[in-house]
């Protein structure tokens, strides 16, 4: 018999250096500016936003390594691990706002999942999500045949959990819209702001972009190693960067937390609760 063969590189290409100096300047820039606006406006929250975009600055900052050396291991496994898992903290933020929006408007009664399991439910599958895509991608990096296999199917398996959560998401939160408008509509609820219908758009607009870049990755590495898209850089820096600066651009411009009011310590203090629930079931 044959030996088995497996088509598998690090990289079909050499890391562009400027594209990875642009993508650090451009994502240091947003880190600064959002760890500015959290330290001005004092919401927690923003906490995963900044924690995201530092992700992002240290990916690419591996990319610079594996310009000069694009065998390099470690360089490949800190470049995949948190190019990948950088958009999961900015998942985690819109998480937990859908909570927050539905307390806002006092439409508990309007929404098919109770506020406080928004935040542990998506969440929760969010932190799955990222264990598996790291822990995917930390063991793509090898040459042995059954691991690199094993970790591509790995990240498949986080990937597609989170564009199923961001599906799920993005459902739940259209059910409470249309619900909470009907009764509105019909006088059987009083919104208590109207301002959760500005937090739901720009919600649906920066979910969109992300779960854009989700079915990219989704289908980048369902295609295999040696695809076109994993094998041509342009895709990453289309579809990856350019839509998560898009992302950290909209959210530090339309700062939706800036809807929820500070007065409200419950407000600024349930996610952080809601999150130790997560990880203590």
């Amino acid at each position: 018999m044959a030996p088995q063969t497996f088509d598998w590189a690090m990289y079909r290409y050499v890391p562009s250096l400027i594209g990875a100096i642009i993508s650090i300047v451009v994502f240091l820039i947003l880190t600064t500016l959002h760890t500015w606006q959290l330290w001005r406006t004092r919401k927690i929250i923003i906490v995963w936003i900044v924690v995201g975009a530092a992700c992002e600055v240290v990916g690419y900052a591996a990319r610079i390594g594996s310009h000069y050396d694009n065998t390099s291991w470690p360089a490949f496994i800190i470049q995949g691990i948190f190019v990948l898992i950088g958009p999961l903290f900015f998942a985690a933020t819109i998480y937990m706002m859908l909570g927050r929006t539905i307390r806002l408007a006092g439409g508990e009664e309007a929404s098919i999942i109770k506020p406080k399991w928004c935040t542990r439910l998506f969440v929760g599958a969010d932190i799955s999500t990222l264990v598996l895509q790291g822990m995917g991608a930390s063991i793509m990096g090898t040459m042995k045949l059954e691991l690199a296999i094993a970790g591509e199917k790995i990240v498949i398996a986080g990937l597609a959990l989170q564009v199923a959560t961001f599906v799920t998401f993005l459902v739940v939160a259209t059910a409470f819209h249309i619900r909470m408008n009907a009764k509105i509509i019909n006088g059987s609820v009083i919104a208590a702001s109207d301002e959760w219908r500005k937090i739901l758009w720009i919600l649906y607009s920066v979910s969109s972009l992300i779960l854009i870049r989700c079915i990219f990755r989704l289908i980048e590495y369902a295609m295999g190693n040696s695809s076109y898209l994993i094998s041509h850089e342009w895709t990453l820096y289309v579809f990856d960067t350019t839509l998560m600066v898009i992302v950290l651009v909209m959210l530090l411009i339309l700062q939706p937390t800036k809807y929820v009011p500070r007065d409200k310590k419950r407000s600024s203090s349930s996610d952080m609760e809601e999150l130790g629930a997560v990880q203590s079931s």
